[in-house]
């Protein structure tokens, strides 16, 4: 289609062009057709008669239907693929090898077709058994439920020994490594006394505690001490006011303190004991905080009724002497108090210090103790962050074991054949005679549809006008029909011997017309070249009857033959080839001489002249440009058979010293591929295309008949046949 052109629509030419298609290959259609029936024929007559069964299982499982992974024969409880299990190939070719056909061999069905099996609405399975034998169809099933059954416990026995002689070996394994952790753990701890540890530190836990105590407390009675030896102004009462503190101490009666002789002179004569040491007496516990007070009060009482009665009475007086001696009684026990206060605070202090040292003693035990028990821990931690439990392996072992034997003494599945539910034992299901005949119909419909469209879509070649348009976007001028009848010959030519051909004429004037039509958007159309992309598609053919067909105008018309290999223009006129083209290229011969009449009238001929393999490069020389402008002076019209494009330079070359180019196409020889890759090179070289003829078109085909009828001269007489009958 030109460019600009609109695309035509579907309508009933492209309904035509598919039954035009069908007729064209009706032959390979009906072929295939037969070829598929046959097909189906010969398979009926050969194939195998297949009987068929079904019957009904009740399938029962013991327990969950759908237990864990951890169960030992979880799997066998998968409804979903447990029918692909019973149909295995393994258990089919045992039940046939119990039925008599031991020969079966690998993917080889002697026997037995096809078994299938599924699950019924009411949770039964359905076994479905297609055979070659009909008593097969009939004893297989029971068999194989047989078959099954035995295999199911056989794989689980054997199953189930491997699985235990597998666990006993991890067992063995597991327990050494266990006992070898063990020996090692052992090895590594045995060094400490974890539990003598412990009570160790457990006796002495408070040691530190108890130090750091005491070290107040003697700290104190230190201080307190030394303000009593210091101070001798304090009064008794201030001095039981600093012994005060220490009152709530309490001291064991019995126990024995051993004292030095400083300690021993600062006690009161009555606390002071003979020897070293002092055993603590009644004397020494504790007084309670009321006793020196009332003392101090009643001391204090006493003075103020001194001065009272003072007043009144002498000091000589009775009443008076018994208050001073009263007074000096409470004195005295507040020395006393006193005294036995410093000597329980003498003996306390004694008894600090003594206890002190016995736990300083204690405190490196303590410590070292904490120290051996701190270091037992770590390593028990590192032993225990890298120990393996093996005993929890073991346990797991023993509880698989425990699942594997239970497993074994319970069958879960249990199969019991019941009925058939249909039985073709008698008349085969197959080989259905309709069926396959449709089938083989279909297949040879589709193939009949599918082949020849599928050779049309391969087919390359150019076969339609309108189609070429569209692919090399340059004009159709028109196309030349191939005639097989008797007015075709080798080489058919417009007019021969002075007599026209009806059924060419026709076809050339409207090239010819067409070609100068294309001289409103090109360049006019003097020198026109007459090519083709390969030898043999009839150029030089359309290139003669073309330029007959501008001399039958009136126009002085020259073909020039410039295939200088192989040159035939002079043998379709009569002529000789010499003196030709070659030889006013290469000898300098004249060219207004070599140019001569042929026997119609207004059109010369320039011939080839003598073959030339090896001076190609004169086409393209400006001696031959030169030619070619004398000759436009001396003619209307000038046709140029050039040699094919594809492989040969000369047509290329001589682009410059033409106008333009016309492309002859063979219909349904020539490639598109091809056209297009000629069109490059011309492109290449500037080249002005006209159009192009497509030629020897196949009339007869329905395809070219149905669109181009109207290119026939048997047309034309139709339609002036029918005229005259309307006329009066």
């Amino acid at each position: 289609m030109l460019a600009g052109a609109k695309k035509r629509k579907a309508d009933f030419t492209d309904v035509v062009m598919y039954i035009a298609i069908a007729s064209k290959h009706l032959r390979t259609i009906i072929l295939l057709i037969t070829l598929s029936l046959t097909a189906g024929l010969i398979f009926y007559m050969f194939s195998r008669p297949v009987y068929s069964s079904r019957s009904t299982i009740k399938f029962t499982a013991i327990g969950t239907p759908n237990p864990d992974d951890k169960t030992i024969d979880g799997g066998r409880f998968d409804r979903s693929r447990w029918p692909s299990e019973f149909e295995a190939e393994h258990i089919v070719k045992r039940t046939e090898e119990v039925l008599g056909n031991p020969k079966r061999g690998p993917g080889r069905r002697d026997i037995i077709k096809l078994v299938r099996s599924g699950w019924d609405t009411e949770g039964n399975l359905q076994l479905a058994v297609f055979a070659y034998n009909a008593d097969w169809v009939l004893t297989f099933p029971p068999k194989m439920v047989e078959v099954y059954d035995q295999y199911e416990r056989e794989k689980l026995q054997s199953q189930n020994k491997a699985e235990i002689a597998k666990l006993d070996e991890q067992l063995t394994n597991l327990t050494a490594l266990a006992t070898a952790q063990e020996t090692k753990r052992a090895q590594a701890l045995h060094t400490y006394d974890p539990a003598m540890l412990a009570h160790r530190i457990a006796a002495l836990k408070n040691v530190p505690e108890e130090i750091e105590t005491l070290r107040v407390k003697l700290a104190r009675y230190e201080e307190i001490r030394q303000r009593l030896l210091t101070n001798p102004k304090l009064s008794d009462s201030e001095r039981l006011s600093l012994l005060s503190p220490f009152n709530n101490e309490v001291l064991e009666v019995g126990s024995v303190v051993e004292i030095d002789e400083r300690t021993k002179q600062s006690l009161s004569p009555g606390a002071r004991p003979a020897n070293g040491t002092v055993v603590v007496s009644p004397m020494f516990r504790q007084t309670g905080l009321s006793v020196w007070e009332e003392l101090e009060r009643k001391k204090m009482a006493l003075e103020r009724t001194i001065k009272e009665q003072s007043a009144i009475y002498r000091p000589g007086h009775d009443k008076m002497r018994k208050l001073l001696k009263e007074h000096e009684n409470v004195e005295k026990e507040i020395k006393e108090e006193l005294g036995n206060a410093w000597a329980r605070f003498e003996v306390l202090g004694l008894r600090l210090q003594k206890r002190f040292k016995e736990l300083d003693g204690l405190y490196p035990q303590f410590r070292a103790s904490q120290e051996s028990y701190n270091a037992y821990l770590l390593r028990k931690g590192q032993l225990d962050k890298d120990e393996i439990p093996y005993g929890e392996y073991i346990t797991a072992i023993h509880r698989r074991k425990a699942q594997i034997e239970l497993a074994s003494s319970n069958k879960r599945v249990h199969l019991e054949w019941l009925y058939f539910d249909a039985k073709r034992h008698d008349i085969p299901i197959s080989p259905d005679r309709l069926k396959v005949v449709m089938f083989a119909l279909a297949i040879g419909v589709a193939l009949g549809i599918g082949v020849p469209f599928f050779l049309e879509f391969m087919d390359q070649t150019v076969t339609n006008v309108e189609k070429m348009e569209e692919a090399t976007n340059i004009r159709g001028l028109g196309l030349i029909p191939d005639f097989e009848d008797s007015v075709a010959e080798a080489y058919p030519l417009i007019f021969s011997d002075g007599v026209a051909n009806p059924d060419l004429i026709e076809n050339f004037r409207v090239v010819r017309t067409n070609l100068l039509s294309s001289a409103a958007t090109s360049k006019f159309p003097q020198v026109i070249m007459i090519t083709s992309t390969s030898p043999k598609e009839g150029k030089t053919v359309v290139a003669s009857n073309l330029a007959m067909s501008f001399a039958h105008m009136g126009e002085k018309t020259l073909i020039v033959d410039a295939n200088l290999r192989r040159g035939i223009q002079h043998h379709l006129f009569g002529s000789r080839s010499s003196p030709g083209l070659s030889n006013v290229l290469v000898e300098k011969y004249d060219v207004a001489d070599a140019c001569r009449p042929t026997t119609m009238e207004n059109l010369h001929i320039l011939p080839s002249g003598d073959q030339l393999e090896g001076d190609i490069e004169q086409l393209g020389s400006a001696q031959f440009i030169q030619m070619i402008d004398q000759l436009r002076k001396r003619y209307q019209r000038i046709i140029v058979d050039s040699p094919p494009v594809l492989g040969l330079a000369e047509t290329s070359v001589m682009q410059p010293a033409v106008d333009g180019v016309m492309l002859v196409i063979w219909s349904g020889q020539t490639p598109t591929r091809a056209v297009r890759t000629a069109m490059e090179i011309l492109e290449a070289n500037h080249a002005n295309f006209y159009g192009f003829v497509l030629n020897r078109l196949d009339l007869m085909a329905t395809m070219n008949r149905f669109h181009y009828y109207y290119y026939t001269n048997h047309y034309y007489n139709r339609y002036q046949s029918v005229t005259r009958q309307k006329g009066p």
